[in-house]
């Protein structure tokens, strides 16, 4: 459909539904492709010493089984649910969202357990599941939370295309793409102080950069413009960002197929491998994008509706005149449009 034709409020539910049921079936065939590339990522092994483990340890044993593999399945049941009730929005987002907290939040509690305490394993056995846990960190969890706030960056330029007449979506963006940049960043400032490595270095770099991608376009995305433009500008950013994301994976991946100690962790670190975690990363970055511009969707519209409660009230009257008064007082000193707040001259100090 195109932009113009979205952009109709009647057309524009149903392109929404089309584009969420798209995201929502490839984040269910890239979860599919990284469990066959990487296989299961979790190990447990206790010895008995050759007596009947007690009720408790069957107990937790049967616990962490759950814990490790039941919101994988739960979400992936509650994703397919979501993908069928597509047509139906509300019902749709509702499955997506759960299915986000146990794909994305739902393995946490099993790594957050002290399992070589909590069962009294060995030393052999207790580094045995140690090092199955740290894979499952990496392979798992790294690639959920890596896809966090990418994901919700790229959600606020899908409302971009579908909203080109709101600012709303233009400031979501220029307040995302730093926080996400910096997301990158800490490991690079780590790395540049305790253990440099040009490949390593570099592409985290290009990942760091990528997220700024959208500041290079700040005034036309906080202008109010056409489908047609906005949809142009948003292909032209998510390209730009394409590139320099490939550039940077690459380069790091490079640097993950030559140290030794994370190739003792992963295991072999090849092609199959790499299209494994990507498509992981991207099974969680799609299920942001979604859960995120609903939520994002929602809110908008919730305050459009209480901005139309509030009219012609004390409350709103109260409100506006608040929200004047701060907004002329973080405004830079000097000349600017619109009138000061009553009893106070423009640029004057509030204390």
């Amino acid at each position: 459909m195109e932009a113009a034709g979205r952009s109709h409020p009647e057309a524009l539910p149903r392109a929404y539904a089309a584009w969420r049921c798209r995201k929502l079936a490839g984040a269910i065939v890239a979860t599919a492709v990284g469990l066959v590339v990487h296989g299961p990522t979790w190990e447990f092994r206790f010895d008995t010493g050759g007596e009947w483990p007690s009720p408790w340890l069957l107990l937790g044993l049967g616990a962490l089984v759950v814990g490790a593999f039941g919101p994988a399945l739960a979400g992936a049941g509650l994703a397919l649910a979501a993908v069928w009730s597509w047509r139906r929005l509300g019902k749709s987002s509702r499955f997506a969202r759960a299915a986000w907290i146990l794909w994305v939040l739902g393995p946490l509690p099993v790594l957050l357990l002290p399992v070589a305490h909590l069962f009294s394993l060995n030393l052999e056995d207790s580094l045995k599941t140690s090092a199955h846990q740290v894979r499952y960190l990496l392979t798992v969890i790294a690639p959920a939370l890596f896809a966090l706030l990418p994901g919700t960056l790229r959600a606020a330029l899908v409302l971009e295309r579908f909203l080109p007449e709101s600012r709303a979506p233009g400031q979501i963006t220029l307040l995302a793409a730093p926080a996400c940049a910096v997301t990158y960043l800490l490991p690079l400032a780590v790395l540049a102080q305790l253990a440099f490595q040009w490949g390593l270095y570099l592409g985290l770099l290009l990942l760091a950069s990528s997220p700024l991608v959208p500041l290079l376009a700040a005034r036309r995305l906080l202008r109010r413009d056409t489908p047609n433009r906005a949809a142009r500008l948003v292909r032209t950013i998510v390209v730009i960002q394409g590139v320099l994301a490939v550039l940077g994976v690459a380069l790091i991946v490079r640097w993950l197929g030559e140290h030794p100690l994370l190739r003792d962790l992963l295991g072999q670190i090849n092609a199959f491998w790499v299209v494994g975690f990507v498509a992981k990363v991207l099974a969680s970055k799609w299920l942001t994008e979604v859960v995120v511009t609903d939520l994002l969707l929602s809110m908008l519209h919730q305050g459009r509706e209480s901005a139309r409660s509030l009219a012609d009230t004390a409350e709103g009257k109260a409100l506006g005149q608040k929200l004047d008064a701060l907004g002329h007082s973080l405004r830079p000193a000097g000349p600017t449009k619109g009138s000061p707040p009553p009893g106070r001259a423009p640029g004057r100090r509030v204390w």
